[in-house]
This record gives C-alpha cells, structure tokens and sequence, in this order.
C-alpha cells in the first residue's frame, strides 16, 4: 500500500521542524540555542510546568573573542496551515496616553554590571516597529477567525520572561567581576502566516463592505503587542524571582551598588534594591521588563534577528562607565 501523506501536515503542524529551521537560523547569526525553555507556572492552583521553543544567547561582537555584553532571545514557534493570515490591530492611544514604550522591545538591562548604558539606547528599534493592542488569526479555507494561538502565544513568552531576567540577574551577580556584563533580552513569537496591519480608519461599516482582507489592512514584517501586567501574572513574577531576594545582600550585589552610586545612578535603580523590588510583590509592576512582545512572520525572522543584532551593537557603542539619568519615555516621545 502506498505510504499516506497525512503524516506532512501532522509533522509540519507540531512545529518541530519549523522550529529546527529557526534553530539553524539563529545558529547561522552567531547564537547557541537550546531547546524547550521550561518554566513553572500555577495553573488552576497547581504548579505546572510550561516552556518556550528555543532560548537563543549571543555575545556581541559576534564571533570575536572580546565579549562586551550578552543577547537572550525567547522565540515561540506557531506553524499554520497556508492561506491563514494574523490580522492586527494598531494602538488607537495618543502617544502620551499610550502603554508602549520606547526601549521596552529590546531590553537593555546595565543594573547589575558595572557599565552604564544610555536609557535611549535601543529607542531607535521601537521607533520605526507598529505598535498593536490585539490581533486574530484569520483562516482562509473555512472563514473562521479566532484569537487562541495569537493569545497563548504572547502569554507563554510574557511568563517564561521573569525565569529568563531572574537567571541572568543572577549569572550577572554571581560571575566574575570581569566578566560582569549588561544583556539584552527580546521576547519573539514567531509564524509562518503573513502579517497584516488593519487600517486605523478600520470599521464595522469597513468590514461589511470589503470584498476582500487587503482592502482592509498593509501587510508587515512584523508588530510589536502590548500584553498587561495582570494580577496573575504579578504573583508568577514575585514567585519566579524570589530567589533574587536573597541577593540583594549579597557582598558582589553590593560592590556593584557602590560602583552604580558613585556613577550616578538612582537609588531605586541599584542592583540590590532592583532584586528587592522583583522578587516583592508590591510596588514597581516592571512594564520594561514584561509588556512587549515582538511577532514576527517567519519570512522575515533572519531580517529581524539582523536588526536586533544592529540595535544592540549600537547601544553597546554608546556605553559609558560614568552613569546618566534612566527614565522612562512613552510611544514617540524623544529624549
């Protein structure tokens, strides 16, 4: 009996291969990766373990033996079928209004190493992305239109993330003092449907009268989405950084407080208060940190892991070793 192809489209739909190919991808630009990134996360009062496709580090410069900072990437893989597309949606907000913010795509984070890296320092890559609020998955075969993936996607990568910041706070502190260095770290979810961008005039009358997606939106390399920092997640963060409390008094954590004081840095900002704040569950809610979320259509995943290798190389550049004011600026603000 011939061998049935209906193993194709089972295999193509688990997204292992999809993931092997974004594993070569990334390996081809310098990273190492591995697989099934885990994490743990209470699910209905039961503690339960989840995980990320691949994390990704690279060390800039890239293939040189000088190592002046650290690139985590978490990339979640979403296979579909062809014909489907993700269609999104623009955030309506007035820029000061707007919950995105510049530089909270690509994180740079210089707290708990002794070089200072500008606030503005990855502004440029958020400047030129779309910012959306929501966005669907449209399927082209049946007419169906639904969030699910788009949705479990973001909140696997938006959990994983406190797991992610808590191991690399804790390599940064507990290394040697030579090889402390700031990283970067940018959660990706990644598809193989097309990206589409709805018009901002987008309306329910719009919609009844298209005979077609196009008319209604542009397509995209990608989007950046804005998932909120709810209650649920807050208790998962405290929990998956309450190891970090016990670094706050570390004598590393603080030799880096005196090295940041005398730098300048804001009191709140210092190594051992940042530990404090993340593994307590009042206070600060560390937006930066876990609210952006970049997706990507997997046509354009190498372009953009490019970019993010350009953004970081140039905030590395500026670096300094005296310290500068680290504020927060909104969508479209310029500092």
């Amino acid at each position: 009996m011939p061998e049935s192809g209906k193993w194709k489209s089972k295999l193509l739909s688990s997204s292992v291969p999809m993931e092997y190919e974004v594993a070569r991808t990334l390996v081809e630009h310098g990273f190492a990766i591995d697989a099934d990134y885990s994490y743990a996360r209470k699910d209905a009062g039961i503690t339960k373990d989840f995980s990320v496709d691949i994390r990704a580090t690279g060390h800039p410069p890239f293939r040189s033996s000088k190592l002046l900072a650290i690139i985590e990437l978490l990339v979640e893989c979403k296979h579909r079928h062809r014909g489907n597309k993700w269609l999104f949606f623009q955030d309506p907000n007035i820029e000061d209004m707007s919950p995105f913010t510049l530089g909270h795509t690509i994180r740079a984070v210089d707290s708990f190493s002794s070089t200072f890296i500008p606030a503005n320092s990855t502004d440029s890559f958020d400047q030129q992305a779309i910012f959306c609020i929501k966005g669907v998955e449209i399927d082209a075969s049946n007419g169906n239109v639904y969030d699910t993936e788009v949705k479990h996607g973001l909140a696997q990568l938006q959990y994983a993330l406190p797991r992610l910041l808590t191991d690399s706070i804790r390599f940064s502190i507990c290394n040697h003092q030579e090889d402390n260095l700031p990283f970067f770290f940018c959660p990706i979810l990644l598809t193989t449907s097309a990206i589409l961008v709805a018009n901002s005039d987008i309306s329910i009358k719009s919609v009844e009268n298209a005979s077609s997606l196009e008319e209604l939106s542009v397509p995209a390399r990608y989007v950046v989405v804005h998932s909120d920092c709810n209650p649920d997640f807050e208790y998962h963060r405290q929990s998956a950084c309450s190891s970090l409390a016990e670094l706050a008094n570390h004598p590393a954590t603080k030799i880096l407080d005196a090295i940041r004081q005398a730098g300048g840095e804001y009191d709140f900002r210092l190594p051992s208060a940042q530990c404090s704040a993340l593994a307590n569950l009042d206070g600060e809610k560390f937006q930066r940190y876990f609210s952006q979320t970049i997706v990507c259509s997997l046509e354009h995943f190498a372009d953009l892991i490019k970019e993010i290798k350009t953004t970081a190389m140039s905030a590395i550049k500026s670096r300094k070793k005296k310290g500068a004011a680290r504020r927060s600026r909104r969508k479209g603000v310029r500092s």
